[in-house]
């Protein structure tokens, strides 16, 4: 199986490559400022560059994305699109892109968040993207080409990379290794147009 993980040195993108490498023999990491295999989800062209590189994939894991963090009152048309371009279209054109380079039945596994429908000051304008990709989840992944699945995995915050005594959006963080195993069974079940929620 060839299994593909980008964002593969973020705080989930990481720890989701070294988890699959022990299992899989075949597993790739990109990223930005990778040698091997560098790419930018907000640059179409490099989506496509990175995918030339590789083998025919059965599995596409994106951690990467950003978006602007500031008070509702001082977010600017400009600080909307940072995430627009990144986190909500970057992995819109990483599915578009993708599917012509998977086998028949891969899989595709994109990330939100639980800033989707929970409220936490200063970040609307990651809310607006995360809960964007969810409808784009659960209506573009009965479309897409040869039986390919799409789902998206949305943690809360990150124990360890959070306090783990506060709460953020309401929630406390999730151990990382329950984040993971959420990741894998986006690999091994057979369902799509999945929001896959990890919060406590």
């Amino acid at each position: 199986m060839n299994i593909l993980v980008i964002g593969a040195t973020g705080t989930i993108g990481k720890e989701i490559y070294h988890s699959l490498k022990k299992q899989y023999k075949e597993v790739y990491a990109a990223h930005r400022k990778s040698t091997s295999f560098p790419v930018d989800i907000t640059d179409s062209q490099s989506i496509k560059n990175l995918f030339e590189k590789l083998p025919k994939l059965d599995i596409v894991i994106n951690a990467a994305g950003t978006a602007t963090w500031k008070h509702f009152s001082d977010l600017t048309e400009e600080d909307y699109y940072i995430g627009i371009k990144s986190k909500l279209m970057g992995q819109v054109n990483l599915v578009r892109i993708a599917q012509d380079y998977l086998n028949n039945n891969g899989a595709i596994t994109l990330t939100t968040g639980i800033l989707a429908e929970h409220y936490e000051s200063k970040a609307t304008a990651l809310s607006l993207v995360n809960g964007a990709i969810h409808s784009f989840v659960q209506s573009a992944s009965n479309e897409l080409k040869n039986n390919i699945r799409l789902n998206v995995v949305a943690p809360g915050a990150i124990a360890g990379d959070f306090p783990e005594n506060q709460k953020f959006a309401g929630y406390y963080p999730v151990d990382i290794q329950k984040v993971i195993e959420v990741y894998k069974k986006t690999i091994e079940t057979n369902s799509t147009g999945q929001i896959l929620k990890i919060y406590e």
